[in-house]
């Protein structure tokens, strides 16, 4: 009877856990990295990273405070007045939204996120090794549309393409074994 209740709880304990987990979590098995040597494939084949759909694998927030020009008074007698006003601009980008490359060059790539469309530079990604990440200077800035904004969160983000990107490609090598004097 011990182990029938040993089981029970097992089972109840399981259940409960599983109950806790959300349905929103990211299915990491349907993306993998996009490489250095991916983009050869797909340049090799024909496809411009224009046609890529791309991932982010961290979620990005960049902030910017600025005066506000509103606050900016002038009364009858000539006298500017400051009411210390702040706009804070901030732009989130969540994990695993879908964007589409909008430039590229040797090492860079720059990825839009916008849905309005009004980006027309994007957030750059350079190559570090294999693996395209954010491009975030030293001092936690980061320059977007032209202006400079600090990183909250996101440093070290990664490209991610969908897996079904592979079955496009027509991946072909071999590795040739040398060849020898006289043969």
């Amino acid at each position: 009877m011990n182990l029938i209740k040993k089981l029970f709880l097992g089972l109840a304990l399981i259940a409960a856990v599983s109950a806790c987990t959300t349905t929103n979590s990211i299915p990491f098995t349907n993306y993998t990295v996009f490489t250095e040597d991916l983009r050869k494939d797909l340049e090799n084949a024909g496809i411009p990273l224009s046609k890529v759909q791309f991932f982010n694998d961290k979620a990005i927030t960049i902030r910017r405070e600025v005066s506000d020009p509103n606050d900016i008074k002038v009364n009858p007698e000539g006298k500017i007045s400051i009411n210390n006003g702040k706009s804070i601009q901030t732009i989130n980008v969540r994990l695993f939204t879908p964007g589409v490359a909008l430039g590229s060059s040797n090492g860079t790539i720059s990825v839009s996120w916008d849905d309005t469309q009004t980006d027309t530079k994007g957030m750059k990604f350079n190559l570090s090794g294999q693996n395209y990440f954010l491009d975030v200077l030293p001092n936690n800035k980061f320059t977007y549309k032209d202006r400079s904004f600090d990183i909250q969160s996101g440093n070290g983000a990664r490209l991610f393409v969908s897996k079904d990107l592979l079955k496009q490609v027509n991946n072909q090598r071999e590795t040739l074994k040398g060849r020898k004097v006289g043969q």
